[in-house]
């Protein structure tokens, strides 16, 4: 019998994703069928980081599709149980679907979600990795549980995090990584064969959700802090920035001027066309304002 699936995203993730299911042998040969596919309507692209359209993709796809006013599905229930799927795939989904909804497929619902779970479960994965200079991440493919995260993984795709690192460059390398494991997965759910591990409890770790606010860059940073908070607020995230008076600047690179620094230095804050000049614990940074 041919595996039925309803695909839920809003993200740039969950389309690459959902391009490696279209590619797989698996749905071409007719063993996966796609009634329905779940996205986020058009108004709720400026507020969603990484924001894809997938009514496309749909469409293309023979598939209907609907657009999502409630995160948890729950107005979306009974057009899921009419399409009666094996497993529902949630990727990219900022609101946990309600239990009652994953419970429509018998044979669960499956998430992905870029770090080595259980470490950084939760919210803003990228940004965190590159803040904490972390030097290896992975994306995780798991069973969705009620709590964010915690379900069995089904499969990792481990990946080195380079030196200068930015949330851009880990971006475009995660979307492409989703794109191998919607691949790879989709014979699996073909066979209704998918499986997962356990995750050990005790080695869990949750990274807080971050605000715009949160890339305010201040005196008391070390150079290699503010470097890596410019890092990590590259790409499709809202960028770090300096307060200077009543004005906000963002900016896209921090370096540290060569030379001792005076203790003027300290608070410094001066602003060019192109540049500010900011005060910081290791000296004076020259940063790249991030102009329109």
């Amino acid at each position: 019998m041919t595996a039925r699936l309803v695909l839920i995203t809003g993200h740039t993730f969950g389309l690459r994703a959902y391009e490696g299911v279209f590619a797989s042998s698996a749905y071409l040969d007719g063993r996966i069928e796609v009634p329905l596919m779940v996205g986020l309507p058009e108004e709720r692209a400026a507020g969603t980081v990484g924001y894809a359209p997938v009514a496309g993709l749909a469409r293309e796809q023979g598939a209907q599709f609907a657009a999502a006013k409630d995160g948890t599905l729950r107005e979306l229930a009974p057009a899921i149980r009419a399409c009666e799927p094996d497993y529902l795939l949630v990727v990219g989904w900022s609101r946990l679907v309600h239990p009652e909804v994953v419970d429509i497929a018998p044979y669960g619902g499956i998430g992905m979600h870029p770090t080595k779970l259980p470490l950084g479960r939760g919210q803003a994965p990228i940004p965190w990795t590159v803040i904490k200079g972390l030097r290896s991440t992975a994306l995780s493919v798991f069973f969705l549980e009620p709590a964010a995260d915690t379900g069995p993984v089904i499969a990792r795709y481990d990946m080195e995090v380079r030196a200068r690192e930015t949330a851009s460059s880990l971006f475009h390398r995660m979307a492409q990584t989703h794109f191998t494991a919607g691949l790879e997965l989709a014979p699996a759910l073909a066979e209704r064969r998918v499986r997962g591990d356990v995750q050990d409890p005790a080695a869990a770790t949750r990274w807080s959700r971050r605000r715009p606010a949160d890339g305010r860059l201040d005196h008391a940073m070390t150079a290699e802090e503010a470097d890596a908070l410019v890092r990590a607020l590259l790409g499709p995230y809202p960028r770090a920035f300096v307060s200077v008076g009543d004005t906000d600047y963002p900016v896209r690179a921090a370096r540290l001027l060569p030379g001792p620094a005076g203790p003027a230095d300290a608070r410094r804050a001066e602003v060019t066309a192109t540049r500010v000049f900011f005060g910081c614990r290791s000296g004076v940074l020259e940063l790249e304002r991030d102009l329109p």
